[in-house]
C-alpha cells in the first residue's frame, strides 16, 4: 500500500480551487498549437482544453481521491500503461477518435460515483482508470506534424493526463479526514455531473 503525507487545508483548498478553474476555462476538442510552448507543452494543454477529457480525468481523480485507503500506486500503474498504449495506437494509425458523447457519458457515470460518494470493489476504480485511459489516449490523435513533432506532442498528452489524476486524487484524498472537504468533493462532483449533462446535450444536438 502506497502513503502520502497529509496536506494543509490550504493544499487541499487549491487543488479544488485549481479544478474548479480548469472546468471554467474555454476549451476546444482538438489540439491547438500555442506559440511557445513546444511540442510537449501544446500535449500537455491538451487535455485541458477539451470539455470531455478534462470532467473525466477530474471526475476519476476524485473519485479515487476518495477511495481509503488510497493505493494511488496500484491504480496509476494501470492507468499509465493504458493511457500510452491508447496514445500509440493514434500514433499508429490504428484508431484515432472516439465519439464523445462515449466519453462524456463514462464521466457522468464517474462523477455520480463521486457525489454519492461510496466506498467501491478494489476492481471498479481500476477499471474505470483503464476506460478513461483508453477513451482520452484514442481521442488525443495528432493531426498534423511530422513523426518526431507527433510523438513529443503525445509524450506531453500522458505526462499531463497522468498528472492531473495524481495530484486531483492527492488532494482529495489529503481531505479524506476533514467534513467540509469531503462534502466540496461531493460538490464539485454534482457540478461534473450537471456540466456533463450539459455537453453531453451540446454533442447529441450535434
Amino acid at each position: 500500500m502506497t502513503t502520502y503525507p497529509r496536506r494543509s487545508h490550504r493544499s487541499v483548498s487549491c487543488g479544488i480551487a485549481a479544478a474548479l478553474a480548469a472546468l471554467s476555462t474555454p476549451m476546444a476538442s482538438a489540439h491547438m498549437a500555442v506559440e511557445g510552448a513546444g511540442e510537449i507543452g501544446n500535449g500537455a494543454l491538451h487535455p485541458v482544453m477539451t470539455p470531455a477529457h478534462v470532467l473525466l480525468l477530474l471526475g476519476l481523480g476524485l473519485l479515487l481521491g476518495q477511495q481509503t485507503p488510497l493505493d494511488l500506486g496500484k491504480r496509476l500503474r494501470v492507468f499509465a500503461p493504458a493511457s500510452a498504449a491508447a496514445l500509440l495506437f493514434t500514433f499508429t494509425g490504428t484508431i484515432r477518435e472516439i465519439n464523445q458523447p462515449v466519453l462524456i457519458a463514462l464521466s457522468l457515470c464517474v462523477a455520480i460515483l463521486v457525489a454519492l460518494e461510496k466506498r467501491l470493489p478494489r476492481f471498479v476504480p481500476e477499471f474505470l482508470c483503464t476506460l478513461t485511459a483508453i477513451g482520452i489516449g484514442i481521442d488525443s490523435a495528432v493531426e498534423t506534424g511530422d513523426t518526431g513533432t507527433i510523438l513529443k506532442t503525445l509524450i506531453g498528452t500522458w505526462l499531463a493526463m497522468n498528472a492531473i489524476v495524481f495530484y486531483i486524487a492527492i488532494c482529495a484524498s489529503n481531505g479524506a479526514d476533514k467534513q467540509w472537504a469531503k462534502v466540496g468533493v461531493r460538490i464539485l462532483g454534482s457540478w461534473i455531473i450537471a456540466i456533463s449533462l450539459m455537453v453531453l446535450a451540446f454533442s447529441l444536438r450535434k
